[in-house]
């Protein structure tokens, strides 16, 4: 087989696997999906478990023995393979379960076909093996395996395509993207759009878009639109210009200079979480029952990427936010401020750093309780926020000290900006501040080890008070 034909035979086979992982997915093997699996060229796909029964089997072709994915269904593995063959398969079969050699050749005396064969395993949550994936590619004509732009295989490949480019997307707004791209990949259209639900608002928004600009559209929850349907009852819709659309479809048609457009529910856990909206300018009469399943098991790719991207930003905000007050934490602000430094020296802008720490903290908690000492925290998080311009940085640094990145100001600047800040210190609490001006060249620890040393010099002249950090005198 040549380097060619492997390379097909091996896109084919990974984007069988993708499209069983999505159908299992699913857990559904209604029509529409079995038809896109036995649609697939030259192909014969398997799952089966741990004792080598099948337990799911479906495609184009016949098997190694000339049966048909039907009659393999429900059997054992090694009642349909001849005698003198099934030692050396099998042998195939339990490395690729151990983890070995995974993709073989093989030709079938019985079949008199030769066959290219990928096996991936499948494991439960602990896990152990349970059984594998299995894609047989027919190679006896390797002219039937060239590509053509318009074939079977070609859909398959889009979808395999944007599965891919959905598996390496792990932030949120270039999952959204993904999704759209991929919908107009396969689907061969020139706009597609994922609308979601958002929190205090009444429709659905447009999270992202490929081809057109939908900027400020807002999609009604109530009423007979396409959109709302596909959302509500968790089916695609397809609407057509001039066919008595309703407001919302005829707006994102015209929009979108569209004729036509398919609303597709995006669904995780039985619910649509989205709706996906794929347009044709030109007119289209209907979607085809095979176009429908690849959007279906496109939009189970696109649940669970969307999940995971969600979740991944979750996470990565978790990681750099002070839970108590809702501030960058000190590892954030940390990575921010050489940012900031870099910008100030590309800009040639002054920059200043100010350290920050509650007075007597420790004998407000011994009066008044922890619980105290935390709202105090809290409380003096987001008066502070909003003592400070825009794009001011402030951050819980550690225990009751804060720190603040103070753009485009000399010493004089930042002078001013941090009394006012002080001057909002709730519950009549007072804090002291040590400010340090960048000198353009030192690191960003030297830089705020200078301001801290001022916050010290600080506390130590009687707290309550500013001081610079380059000249040391108090305000």
């Amino acid at each position: 087989m040549g380097v060619a034909d492997l390379a097909l035979a091996g896109g084919l086979a990974l984007a069988c696997l993708l499209l069983i992982g999505a159908l299992l997915r699913l857990r559904s093997a209604d029509r529409r999906h079995r038809a896109v699996l036995d649609s697939l060229p030259q192909t014969t796909v398997a799952a089966f478990n741990h004792e080598f029964r099948v337990v799911f089997a479906a495609g184009a072709t016949v098997d190694f023995a000339g049966r048909t994915p039907a009659e393999i269904e429900g059997k054992f593995l090694l009642g349909h393979i001849p005698q003198a063959q099934r030692e050396p398969l099998m042998l195939h079969y339990r490395a690729a379960l151990r983890g070995e050699q995974r993709s073989f050749e093989y030709h079938s005396t019985q079949s008199g076909r030769d066959y290219w064969v990928r096996i991936v395993p499948l494991a439960d949550h602990k896990g152990s093996i349970t059984g594998g994936l299995s894609v047989a590619l027919d190679i006896s004509d390797r002219r039937q395996m060239q590509r053509d732009p318009g074939s079977r295989a070609a859909e398959v490949e889009a979808v395999t395509d944007a599965t891919r480019a959905l598996a390496r997307s792990v932030d949120p707004a270039a999952a959204r993207t993904a999704v759209c791209e991929g919908a107009c990949e396969v689907a061969g259209a020139p706009v597609a759009a994922l609308f979601e639900p958002q929190p205090g608002r009444p429709g659905l928004l447009p999270q992202a878009c490929v081809g057109a600009d939908l900027e400020g559209l807002e999609l009604p929850l109530s009423g007979e639109s396409g959109a709302t349907l596909a959302f509500t009852r968790a089916e695609e819709i397809f609407v057509t210009l001039g066919s008595g659309e309703a407001d919302a479809d005829r707006e994102f048609l015209t929009r979108a200079g569209a004729r036509a457009v398919l609303w597709h529910p995006v669904v995780r856990d039985r619910a649509a979480i989205g709706v996906l909206a794929i347009a044709w300018r030109e007119e289209v009469a209907g979607v085809s029952l095979r176009l429908s399943a690849m959007i279906d098991l496109l939009g189970a790719e696109a649940a669970v990427a969307i999940g995971r991207a969600d979740l991944l930003g979750q996470l990565e905000h978790l990681a750099r936010t002070d839970s108590l007050t809702g501030l960058p934490n000190r590892r954030h602000w940390e990575q921010q401020l050489p940012r900031e430094l870099s910008r100030a020296s590309r800009n040639e802008q002054k920059v200043c750093v100010a350290m920050l720490d509650l007075d007597h903290f420790k004998d407000y908690n011994d009066r008044r309780g922890h619980q105290a000492g935390d709202r105090l925290l809290a409380a003096g998080a987001i008066a502070w926020r909003g003592a400070l311009r825009p794009y001011d940085i402030l951050a819980r640094y550690g225990g009751e000290e804060f720190s603040v990145i103070l753009p485009g100001c000399d010493l004089a600047d930042a002078l001013t900006l941090v009394e006012r800040l002080r001057s909002f210190t709730p519950e009549g609490e007072s804090c002291s501040a040590g400010i340090a001006q960048w000198d353009g060249e030192e690191q960003s620890d030297a830089l705020v080890g200078r301001a801290d040393a001022a916050l010290y010099r600080a506390k130590r002249a009687g707290r309550d008070q500013s001081i610079l950090a380059n000249d040391g005198i108090p305000t």
